[in-house]
């Protein structure tokens, strides 16, 4: 059965993108919103830059998982559009037309000219009346936002230093140091099936050696190491605190600065470093983030208020998806 329903959504699919391909665009209303229809149309012109993308990164039965959760998604967005639009009509939200105007005027600016233009609009399935409706909606629908939303939601000072005091971890920077290294690996099959590989290890005990005497790490590394580090002489990027795996992490964060590390061994190989610059961990003060924890909880409050204020429109409201 679940073979089946495969083979009849990948058929689905395979007629949907015939469809993009011939630019025609189904006027099936697949929703309504008290007495306003969405129809495929509007869902398709959202869905098809998303079906390309996602065409390109998935195959068979989870391109069609992956379009199915951005068709629920998109639906989801065209009704709760639909709804505030709708409300935004029932308060006379007014929309100055310069506003409108500046928006269409943005949207030339993208075009070497109209015939351009135009064509772009086809491909969508609109016109530049429908465009400007389209502007004319979306103003109402960021302005009752805004009155509804964005101008209702504080956030006090004390929670500020709350949410600061709560999430120190939040604030701190790890210390953090660069190294080079030297990597020599183990043979496919002493990774394979996690052996010792006295060979290589006894080259990299020669490296350590010669280092020893003198010679210069970077010019070694340059040589003789098996990483992605061994064009720029073992040299890294800067490395936190915890982001090795943990048998390199505890070693080369307690190395001195110029002290080389005993050989290590990893189901990898077998590695020397030596730490070449340190920087200590710090906390920020509040100071430093009260402008980022201020965003921060702006947008959770605005969240929490907007999906409460959604569900009472919903609630209030008949909505049919078909």
């Amino acid at each position: 059965m679940k073979k089946v329903l495969f083979f009849i959504l990948l058929a689905l699919t395979l007629a949907q993108e015939s469809a993009w391909a011939r630019k025609e665009l189904l006027d099936q209303v697949i929703a309504v919103v008290n007495d306003e229809p969405i129809t495929q149309s509007e869902l398709d012109i959202l869905l098809r830059p998303l079906y390309d993308q996602y065409r390109e990164e998935y195959r068979g039965e989870e391109l069609i998982v992956k379009l199915n959760e951005a068709r629920q998604k998109l639906l989801n967005q065209l009704i709760e559009d639909k709804l505030v639009y709708q409300e935004a009509v029932n308060q006379k939200v007014e929309i100055d037309t310069a506003e409108v105007d500046k928006a269409v005027g943005e949207f030339k600016k993208r075009f070497k000219n109209e015939i351009e233009m135009d064509a772009a609009l086809r491909d969508q399935g609109l016109t530049l009346t429908d465009l400007k409706e389209r502007f004319r909606r979306q103003a109402m629908i960021r302005q009752l936002h805004s009155q509804e939303i964005r101008s209702k939601v504080i956030v006090s000072p004390k929670e500020i230093e709350e949410f600061y005091q709560k999430n120190p971890e939040k604030f701190a920077s790890r210390e953090k140091i660069k190294t080079r290294s030297i990597t020599v690996k183990k043979s496919y099959e002493a990774r394979e099936k996690g052996l010792t590989d006295e060979a290589a290890k006894e080259k990299i005990a020669g490296i350590r050696l010669k280092i020893s005497a003198g010679e210069d790490f970077a010019a070694l590394a340059k040589k003789n190491s098996e990483d992605v580090h061994s064009d720029k002489g073992g040299l890294s990027d800067w490395i936190e605190r915890g982001s090795m795996i943990p048998v390199i992490d505890e070693v080369i964060f307690k190395l001195k600065l110029g002290e080389i590390s005993e050989i290590i061994e990893t189901p990898m190989g077998y590695h020397l470093f030596r730490v070449e610059e340190r920087e200590q961990g710090s906390q920020k003060k509040l100071e430093e983030v009260r402008d980022q924890i201020l965003d921060e909880l702006y947008r959770r409050k605005s969240e929490d208020r907007f999906y409460d204020w959604m569900q009472d429109l919903k609630k209030n409201s008949y909505i049919s998806i078909r």
